[in-house]
This record gives structure tokens, sequence and C-alpha cells, in this order.
């Protein structure tokens, strides 16, 4: 907080001016040239709820990106210095169309996705199983056997 500095002869208003850090919002395409991914992964992780946290649908501010990239280093036991250092790198091509993806960000979205995928598939395996369980005790099992066959 920083206060509004006095003139000779004015009086104090009382207004305080607030400074916010400078806080870049990017669409999906920029944030996912700024992680090193394709956008369609960062829509995947969005959709899986495993990804950086959108300010809006498509929205995201760079230090959300941050700490999602430092969270994915930290897990692997890396230091996050090499996470700052690959920020910092990565502000400087957030306008580039033909940035390079990132090698250690896609791995491990990928090692994301996978595991929200295998939740996702192993409910609906459950799921499925006892539908078939319901079903092969009931009259409708033997209709559909001999109507199949």
């Amino acid at each position: 907080m920083v206060d509004v500095p006095h003139t000779a002869g004015q009086q104090d208003s009382g207004k305080t001016v607030y400074t916010f850090p400078g806080r870049s919002l990017l669409d999906r395409q920029e944030a996912a040239r700024y992680l090193g991914i394709t956008p369609l992964r960062l829509r995947l992780l969005e959709i899986g709820r495993c990804g950086p946290v959108p300010l809006s649908p498509g929205r995201y501010r760079t230090d959300a990106l941050d700490v999602y990239r430092s969270e994915l280093f930290l897990k692997a036991h890396l230091p996050v210095e090499e996470a700052n250092r690959r920020a910092v790198r990565a502000l400087s091509r957030t306008d580039a169309q033909d940035a390079p993806l990132d090698p250690f960000v896609n791995m491990a979205t990928r090692h994301d996705l996978l595991d929200v995928g295998m939740f996702i598939g192993g409910r609906a395996g459950i799921f499925c199983g006892l539908i078939m369980i319901v079903l092969s005790h009931t009259p409708l099992s033997h209709v559909l056997t001999h109507v199949l066959r």
C-alpha cells in the first residue's frame, strides 16, 4: 500500500493508492505456448480438472501457469529454479507461432491425463460390470440370448 504524497498548501483527502503486481491474462493458445504444450492438451487438462486453474474458461493468468509448472517440477522432485528459468524463457515465446514444446511439461501433463483417464475408465468399467451382473440374472437376459442367436 502506497500513500499519496502531500503537497504544500493542499489538505489531506485521505485517499490511498494500491499497487497490484502486473498480471497478464493469456488465452488458451498463448497459455499453451507459455507452458510448452499444445492447445488441445491444455483443453484436455482443463476438462479433466488436473491442469492449471483458469480464471475463466480459456483464460489463464501467468502466475497460475507458473504455479502449475512449479507443482509439476516439485512432483518430479526437480529444483523449482529450473521451473522459474523456463517461465522466464517462456515469456519471450508467447508471441511466437512456432514455439518449441517443452519435453518435461509434455511428459508430466501426459502422466496427469493418464491418471484422470484411468480413474474415469476404471469407474466406467465397474459400472458396466455391475450392469452386466444385474442383467445376467433377469428374464431380459434370457430373452436377449435367445433373440441374438
